[in-house]
């Protein structure tokens, strides 16, 4: 009777944080590998904390036989180190994304989405990140990245510089480099546009947060030195996007890519 006074209080708290993500997720009204595996993984666990009960007395019976016993302890020691390596990466991503710029460095902002000629919420975040560090430099050059996407009217990398123009920034210190599809590609083209006009080799990415850990060992694979300049992920949009991250980070390092 005492374990169920403390479990139940538990099972009842894990459920609510488990619906508060979920909704979380949700909210976005995004739907990419982010949010169906943060709303499964907090669902499934939402589903345990409700058939409790049930769940431990297959596990009593699972226990008594010596092979279901051992499949068990391997399940639990792969969950404990699944959760172990979310830690991690979400401790690196963390750090990556306050890792100071050198001065003047060459500011190279990711694109994102464009929404016919004008900026998604995030890319205009990122517009500003990069803006404000430009300001702060005056001597740092600006090479925007990214390609034209469904549903785009002008590549992502047109619409940074119209942007930046808009806000102030001289149209000679920018660079344009419209072809990239992706994050790989962000940082090779953009290094080839620093090496033949010959910028400043060290870089001051600007992406998100959560993304600027995968740039920077993209960028680190290719040779070249960078520092973090990180926008502000709007709050409705960084439980689904650092879950794809996670996913993302994982693939790249495990496929050395």
């Amino acid at each position: 009777m005492k374990t169920r006074y403390f479990t139940v209080p538990l099972r009842i708290m894990i459920f609510s944080l488990s619906c508060a993500m979920i909704y979380w997720y949700v909210i976005s009204r995004i739907i990419n590998i982010g949010s169906v595996m943060g709303t499964l993984f907090f669902g499934l666990i939402g589903v345990c904390c409700i058939f409790w009960d049930k769940l431990s007395d297959i596990i009593k019976k699972i226990k008594q036989k010596r092979a279901l016993r051992i499949i068990y302890r391997i399940v639990c020691v792969m969950i404990a180190l699944l959760m172990i390596w979310v830690c991690v990466i979400l401790g690196l991503m963390s750090y990556f994304a306050k890792r100071t710029p050198d001065k003047d460095a060459t500011v190279v902002v990711l694109g994102c989405q464009v929404r016919g000629n004008n900026p998604s919420l995030m890319l205009r975040k990122r517009i500003d990140a990069a803006f404000d560090y430009l300001v702060m430099n005056p001597q740092a050059k600006c090479v925007v990245s990214g390609g034209k996407g469904k549903g785009e009217n002008i590549s992502e990398a047109e619409c940074i510089r119209n942007e930046l123009i808009d806000k102030g920034i001289d149209e000679n210190r920018i660079y344009m480099e419209d072809k990239s599809t992706d994050t790989n590609e962000n940082i090779k083209f953009s290094a080839e546009i620093i090496k033949k006009n010959g910028l400043n080799e060290k870089m001051a990415i600007v992406t998100d947060g959560f993304h600027e850990m995968r740039a920077a060992l993209i960028a680190k694979r290719m040779g070249y030195e960078c520092g973090a300049v990180s926008a502000k992920t709007p709050t409705y949009l960084s439980a689904n996007f650092t879950t794809r991250e996670i996913i993302a980070v994982t693939a790249a390092l495990l496929l050395n890519r």
